[in-house]
């Protein structure tokens, strides 16, 4: 693939960091806007790409990379409750929508914490059949809390490949 050449790039920074505009990248992609820090060598940067490649999602992307903490603090103005009421009004402080393609949270070598007043999952298939919610654990799954009640219209199944124990220290109704 041939050199991708821009004939009017324009940079303006200093020795802390600086932002272009029609960087040709090592990619040999032209960055449309990237702010860069700089010294620690091209490590922290936020790109929004103008070319790549359309089908893998790469051109008009926008990447944020970090070395160190990366935090999103936001709605510190939102008023959730209106004055008197413990109804929420639900304004979201933050919102990622994916029009296509899926969303991925991942943490190799740490956890990932939910933490709310709330919190829901929901799927809703395209066909009555693909929303599912998975939960897939090397060790064990773990539900705590005043009540767990289970439903389904359908079918339930319990499967072991063991043991399976049913303790109802009060009353025990089957």
């Amino acid at each position: 693939m041939a050199k991708k050449e821009n004939f009017h790039p324009y940079y303006i920074g200093t020795e802390h960091g600086r932002i272009s505009f029609g960087q040709v990248r090592e990619s040999n992609q032209i960055a449309a806007c990237m702010l860069e820090s700089g010294p620690d060598a091209g490590r922290h940067y936020i790109v929004m790409d103008e070319t790549g490649n359309a089908e893998q999602g790469t051109k008009g992307s926008t990447r944020s990379i970090c070395p160190g903490t990366f935090t999103v603090k936001s709605g510190k103005d939102i008023v959730n409750y209106t004055e008197g009421s413990s109804d929420p009004r639900n304004i979201p402080a933050i919102w990622y929508e994916a029009e296509n393609g899926d969303i991925i949270i991942k943490a190799p070598r740490g956890r990932i914490k939910l933490e709310a007043e709330s919190i829901e999952l929901t799927a809703k298939g395209f066909d009555g059949r693909t929303g599912n919610i998975l939960l897939d654990a090397d060790d064990k799954i773990a539900l705590n809390a005043q009540i767990v009640d289970v439903k389904s219209r359908v079918s339930t199944k319990i499967f072991s490949e063991s043991t399976v124990d049913f303790i109802g220290k009060g009353i025990m109704n089957i």
